[in-house]
C-alpha cells in the first residue's frame, strides 16, 4: 500500500487527482451496482432479506436528506458505502445517481490528492493536538448538517 501512496505522490496533482478520480468512480459505482442487483434478485432470498435490514440506514437517509447525501457521503468514513448501496436498492435511475455522485467523486479526489487525511493526522499529532482537531471536525460536521438539514428540511 505504501509503494502506491508513495507513486501516486510523485504524479502531477492534477494527474494524481485524476487518477483518484477514477478510482472513486469505479469503487462507487460498483457498490451502486451490488445494491442494484441485491435490489433485482438477491432480496428473494434469506440471505438477501438480512442484508436489506443492514442497509436500512442508507434508503432512510436517501428519503430523509434526497440526492444531496449522495455526494455528502464522500466526505465521510464509513458511510459511503452504506449510502451507494441504499441507492442501488432503492433502484435509482444509473443517469441521476452518477451526476448526484460526480460532485462527490472530485471531492473524494481532491482531498485525498491533497494530502487531506495526512492533514488530518499532522493536526492531530501536531500543534493542535488531538483534541482542538476533534473540536474543530465536530464543528464543521455540526455545521455542514445544519445547512444541509435547512435546505432541505424534511417534515417528519
Amino acid at each position: 500500500m505504501e509503494n502506491t501512496l508513495t507513486w501516486i505522490a510523485q504524479l502531477p496533482l492534477w494527474l494524481a487527482t485524476l487518477f483518484l478520480f477514477f478510482v472513486v468512480f469505479c469503487r462507487a459505482q460498483a457498490t451502486f451496482w451490488i445494491g442494484k442487483f441485491i435490489h433485482k434478485g438477491i432480496l428473494k432470498t434469506t440471505f438477501g432479506q438480512k442484508l436489506d435490514q443492514k442497509n436500512q440506514v442508507g434508503i432512510l437517509m436517501l428519503k430523509k436528506y434526497g440526492w444531496p447525501i449522495i455526494s455528502l457521503s464522500f466526505l465521510t468514513i464509513g458511510l459511503q458505502s452504506v449510502i451507494q448501496i441504499g441507492a442501488g436498492l432503492m433502484d435509482l435511475n444509473w443517469y441521476k445517481y452518477t451526476l448526484a455522485a460526480l460532485p462527490g467523486y472530485l471531492i473524494w479526489a481532491f482531498i485525498y490528492a491533497f494530502g487531506g487525511l495526512s492533514l488530518f493526522k499532522a493536526l492531530i499529532n501536531g500543534a493542535l493536538g488531538l483534541w482542538i482537531t476533534v473540536f474543530i471536525v465536530v464543528i464543521l460536521v455540526w455545521f455542514l448538517g445544519a445547512l444541509v438539514a435547512k435546505r432541505y428540511k424534511v417534515d417528519d
